[in-house]
């Protein structure tokens, strides 16, 4: 059952994956990346192995006799593998990507929320409905006091307001970012929907506030009855938020370009770590035994590659540091 302000329902809301997902087994596998106008990539910045290659500097190769050049496959995942850190160590999403927080995983939730999923399970499933599976958020009453406007700081970054289709392919919707937003109210099973109008959006900083802009009753008396009810200022996952988050094109060729080579340097320290191993080049010494039979050879302990791979480093701490600037927003627990 859905609970909305002045008895008029937001709309509904067609959910739908923004990855470009191959569903065709029992699990869904991710097949693409968008790029924007219908593109899609194998990796989430769009680089390609070449790109890294060209970063390096140095051949991506393993040292043997003849010396062979690593599989393009390998330096894609090594790209793929570099995106996954990124977005783990600095919360910016690389592409755009739909979060459910938390997927709707019962008919009656999707109902109540008033989402429209694509498939007749009846129910929110990754591949489908959604990309991004993260975990509901916790009511607490005191964001909602004196100047809080119920402030709340998602945990991806950066809110984008994308266009998309929905299942019929019939509309295209996009207005916010946030495209639902439900309070779980406890024991009943039952939803207060947030009319979109209410909510304003900060967009590197991923958060959003709450300004009701008609029947404000409805909403102080409903924080009230969850604090009585669980004799608490809070309520653990009682929020509920479909979005979509991440960079786009414009993003890569504005404010968020390096945001590219914080990638590539990521993957460079991997790449030189995964070859260097195999390079007989550089040795500091080198011994002839007795016999004149046997020579041994003494190498760096570091490896060939350790200043490459210390400069690389180096770069990657620094726009980290860059990138959590952008997008830190105000101190507050994420809840």
């Amino acid at each position: 059952m859905a609970i909305n302000p002045g008895g008029s329902a937001p709309p509904t809301v067609p959910v739908t994956a923004l990855w470009l997902w191959d569903t065709s087994g029992s699990t869904p596998v991710v097949s693409g990346y968008p790029q924007g106008n219908g593109v899609y990539a194998q990796t989430k910045t769009g680089l390609k192995p070449q790109d890294l290659q060209n970063f390096v500097g140095v051949p991506l190769q393993y040292y043997g006799n003849p010396p062979v050049a690593v599989a393009s496959g390998d330096i894609q995942n090594w790209i793929r593998y570099a995106e996954d850190m990124v977005e783990q160590e600095t919360s910016i999403l690389l592409c755009q990507t739909w979060v459910a927080s938390p997927p709707a995983l019962s008919p009656a939730a999707v109902q109540s929320q008033g989402l429209i999923v694509n498939t007749n399970s009846g129910i929110q499933q990754q591949g489908f409905d959604f990309d991004l599976y993260d975990a509901a958020y916790d009511f607490m009453f005191s964001r909602a006091q004196d100047e809080g406007w119920s402030m709340l700081s998602l945990r991806y970054k950066p809110l984008q307001s994308t266009a998309y289709n929905t299942a019929s392919g019939a509309a295209t919707m996009g207005t916010t970012a946030v495209k639902n937003f439900c309070y779980v109210y406890p024991l009943l099973n039952t939803y207060f929907r947030v009319p979109p109008s209410w909510i304003v959006e900060d967009r590197d900083f991923s958060m959003i506030r709450l300004v009701p802009s008609q029947n404000v009753q409805m909403l102080p008396l409903f924080a009230m009855q969850l604090a009585f009810m669980g004799f608490a200022e809070n309520v653990p996952g009682a929020m509920a938020i479909q979005y979509t988050a991440g960079l786009t094109q414009i993003d890569y060729q504005t404010r968020f370009s390096f945001m590219k080579e914080l990638v590539l340097a990521t993957a460079a320290v991997t790449a030189l770590g995964a070859i260097q191993g195999t390079i007989n080049l550089g040795a500091e010494g080198i011994n002839t035994m007795i016999d004149g039979l046997q020579m041994q050879f003494k190498y760096p302990a570091a490896g060939p590659y350790a200043g490459l791979i210390k400069q690389f480093t180096a770069r990657r701490q620094l726009l980290i540091r860059t990138a959590a600037t952008k997008v830190s927003g105000p101190m507050m627990n994420i809840l």
